[in-house]
């Protein structure tokens, strides 16, 4: 079985020889945001892309989604899974928050 470097390597190059993905509306699929084994009816639909790009975050945070041993190992894994979807969540947040503020000043210009 190949590590997650390996994978990481493979998927790296993979999306290197292929031209970059455009997000479509209808590619939307369930994304496991704590893990199908650790948590499998919590779910959210992501695109493609997105999908992949959490999905390799999640593995460079050390969150493993294979079946664990111990129920204790599978709950780290779901909130190092989690973490990570968090942390997407709060970056788009931002910038939808710098878009609004952009927004904003425009329009306090434009009534001057």
């Amino acid at each position: 079985m190949m590590g997650h470097t390996a994978k990481t390597v493979l998927r790296n190059s993979r999306q290197q020889v292929r031209s970059p993905r455009k997000v479509c509306p209808f590619c939307f699929e369930a994304d496991h945001i704590g893990g199908r084994n650790h948590i499998p009816t919590v779910t959210v639909d992501v695109c493609q892309l997105h999908h992949a790009l959490l999905t390799e975050q999640r593995l460079a945070a050390g969150a493993e989604m294979q079946k664990q041993r111990h129920s204790i190992t599978s709950v780290e894994m779901a909130i190092r899974s989690l973490a990570v979807t968090v942390h997407a969540i709060a970056r788009a947040m931002h910038k939808l928050f710098e878009a609004l503020e952009f927004c904003a000043e425009l329009l306090k210009r434009a009534r001057r």
